[in-house]
């Protein structure tokens, strides 16, 4: 069996009032005409990822997002119980609070630098450390004993994020660090200058993803491509051959041998929770042209035998012959 899954959450927009006018995109429709769709709900990337690999949740306690990113970001073994502390930005609506993640703003590495020698200053009576390996993602390593239970960022924007707060752990008072880390950025040189700027403001961060490394899972897929770091973690911790997704499906070598390959496109999930239908218009005709098109060619020559789509609100299952179905109904762009 050649088999191809796509995990690409985020591919059908935010399907929020785009116009009737969609992209032209002849092959990801001939998908949606021919292929088996069933519909689903996916609120978290990285923890519908982890399922893919066969890490499943325990309970209420979090999926180990952070020792798994950790592990590719700062090149190291992550000893011990790690917790992500990325930055954000948090904006009142009414009684609500909106969290907005890296996905909307940009960060040097020297400003992430120079916020998180401010919030180290607040955590020396924690007696813990902020590290930030990358601008994006930051990292704290707990204590032996804390425990925390928080919600992944990437289900929360968009929402109100004060039922979705980290829970209380016995060894630490997670909502007052939270608030004293407000604070303290609300003061921040750095961020006077990007409201000078027009720059969103970083006053906040959100903890998520907490737990230690995983031992080794079972390997579930021959090979790996990926644009995201949880992803190659993932790969390393289940001992399977990654690589970095390339621009163009023709570039992916060694396709006429048995397999079982997935591909991680991280790029269209913001689209879930933010509208910005130029931007995803221009997206999308890249991936038809780069990637769509030519799958649709592998398949009509029978060079793979099965690709599935994952998304965020349906999974597509095309065969080699789906073409000759030709009793199924046109389906609509977005499902």
């Amino acid at each position: 069996m050649r088999s191809l899954t796509i995990f690409i959450p985020g591919l059908f927009g935010s399907g929020i009032a785009f116009p009737d006018d969609l992209p032209n995109a002849p092959a990801l429709n001939w998908f949606l005409k021919k292929g088996f769709t069933k519909l689903r709900k996916l609120n978290s990337f990285s923890y519908a990822l982890c399922d893919l690999f066969g890490l499943k949740q325990n309970g209420l306690n979090d999926l180990p997002i952070a020792s798994i990113s950790r592990l590719i970001d700062s090149d190291q073994y992550p000893d011990g119980v790690w917790v992500r502390v990325d930055p954000v930005h948090v904006s009142t609506n009414g009684n609500r609070l909106k969290l907005s993640d890296s996905s909307q703003f940009n960060i040097t590495q020297h400003d992430a630098l120079e916020y998180a020698a401010v919030i180290n200053g607040l955590l020396e009576s924690y007696n813990l450390q902020l590290e930030v390996p990358s601008p994006f993602r930051w990292y704290i390593k707990l204590n032996e004993g804390m425990e925390l239970s928080t919600t992944p960022i990437d289900s929360v924007i968009g929402q109100d994020i004060l039922p979705h707060m980290p829970k209380k752990s016995n060894n630490i008072n997670i909502e007052q660090l939270i608030n004293d880390i407000q604070m303290s950025l609300h003061d921040v040189e750095i961020n006077f200058k990007r409201e000078e700027e027009k720059k969103l403001p970083i006053n906040s961060v959100w903890f998520w993803g907490c737990g230690k490394l995983p031992s080794i899972i079972d390997r579930t897929w021959s090979s790996v491509y990926g644009d995201e770091v949880i992803s190659e973690g993932l790969s390393i911790v289940s001992a399977t051959p990654f690589k970095k997704l390339p621009e163009k499906f023709d570039e992916i070598e060694d396709i006429n041998s048995n397999f079982s390959n997935l591909f991680v496109i991280g790029e269209f999930d913001r689209f879930r929770n933010y509208h910005n239908f130029d931007e995803w218009v221009e997206m999308l005709v890249r991936y038809e042209i780069n990637w769509f098109s030519p799958l649709s060619d592998a398949l009509e020559k029978k060079n793979i035998d099965q690709l599935i789509i994952e998304t965020d609100i349906n999974s597509i299952y095309i065969s080699k012959y789906s073409r000759y179905y030709f009793w199924r109904d046109q389906k609509s762009f977005i499902s």
